[in-house]
């Protein structure tokens, strides 16, 4: 891309793709309805966006603590005022003129105050208070831990058309993370689908041990599909918890009541892929298996996975384009597939 004489517009969630190759990054702002251009390469924009986020937050603070230190003197000095003015009338005989015109003459000097300060108060130049961005805010359910051995597969060989996995001959145990990479189609979802018992090798043998949860993100989001609403597709894979139950832990995940009563092939992507998370909070597992679980989340949804990820304990296979992100996971393992070639690196 460097070699480009002309402009490219490049969309990608691929953090370390973006860092090597852009020169300015346009953010879209949902929450704010904006947008902004930094220049300077993504990195930059990480750090300044994170700056002007923290002066936007301060000017706002510095308005809002300066309205309400006037709006509370306006109101104290009306208080004085009124106080004064009712004091004046109890005290005051009718015929004592001079006390009582020095009274009215002190109320209308607190009322003068009182319209000095909201004078002060209407000058002031309005700040608009940031809206405050909706955050994931996600945990891995756990559930009591498999056996020893999860998957082994012993010169396995998977046939789909023209193409063929293997012989692939490999052993995933308990609370190992592997991650997975590799160039499209070389076999990493056929790889996994034999690792998890769903596709039987044409040749060797492949076996899946006891106890084994499984909590999957793949690259179809085929888990939820359908016609029926999402939050009734939703209970069905979660009979222990209630409508309203489900209700709130899809809300968490920024599905709101528009998104949970339209049929689940009418949501989009994104929206498949924060149920999905949903899913793998409400259900138990030990064997959580992440097929590119980055496409169709932002930036902030991605770096909360890559979170919730650290404290998860149990059996992770990580197959992602996102090089950051398995840094981030901090793997035991790494396998590379090409070609129908399974090799540890």
């Amino acid at each position: 891309m460097r070699g480009l004489r002309g402009g490219v517009v490049l969309v990608s969630h691929d953090r370390e793709f973006l860092a090597r190759s852009v020169t300015k990054v346009l953010e879209l702002d949902l929450a704010q309805g904006t947008n902004r251009l930094y220049g300077g390469g993504y990195d930059a924009f990480i750090e300044e966006r994170a700056t002007v986020k923290r002066h936007l937050r301060e000017q706002y603070d510095e308005f809002a603590e300066k309205k309400a230190d006037l709006v509370a003197r306006a109101r104290t000095q009306r208080e004085w005022s009124s106080q004064g003015v009712r004091n004046a009338m109890k005290k005051s005989p009718d015929n004592d003129k001079i006390r009582r015109k020095a009274a009215t003459e002190s109320s209308e000097k607190q009322a003068q105050k009182v319209r000095q300060m909201e004078s002060r108060i209407a000058r002031l130049d309005e700040v608009e208070e940031p809206r405050k961005e909706w955050q994931l805010e996600f945990t891995i359910g756990s559930a009591p831990r498999s056996s020893s051995v999860v998957s082994t597969l012993s010169g396995a060989v998977f046939r789909q058309g023209d193409f063929t996995l293997g012989p692939v001959s490999l052993q995933v145990n308990a609370g190992e993370r592997i991650g997975i990479t590799g160039p499209n189609g070389a076999g990493k979802s056929t790889l996994l689908r034999g690792i998890l018992g769903r596709q039987s090798p044409d040749e060797g043998s492949a076996s899946l041990g006891s106890s084994v949860a499984i909590g999957e993100i793949d690259q179809a989001r085929s888990l939820l599909v359908g016609e029926r609403p999402l939050a009734e597709t939703f209970e069905g894979f979660v009979p222990e918890m209630n409508a309203g139950e489900v209700r709130t832990l899809l809300a968490k995940f920024g599905l709101k009541a528009d998104h949970v009563t339209r049929p689940v092939d009418e949501l989009s992507p994104g929206e498949r892929t924060r149920a999905g998370l949903a899913l793998l909070q409400a259900r138990g597992v030990n064997v959580l298996v992440l097929d590119e679980p980055t496409n169709h989340l932002d930036l902030p949804a991605i770096e909360q996975l890559e979170q919730a990820l650290e404290s998860y304990t149990g059996t992770l296979l990580l197959v992602t384009h996102d090089r950051r992100m398995l840094a981030a996971v901090q793997t035991d393992r790494r396998w590379r597939v090409e070609a129908g070639v399974v090799t540890e690196l």
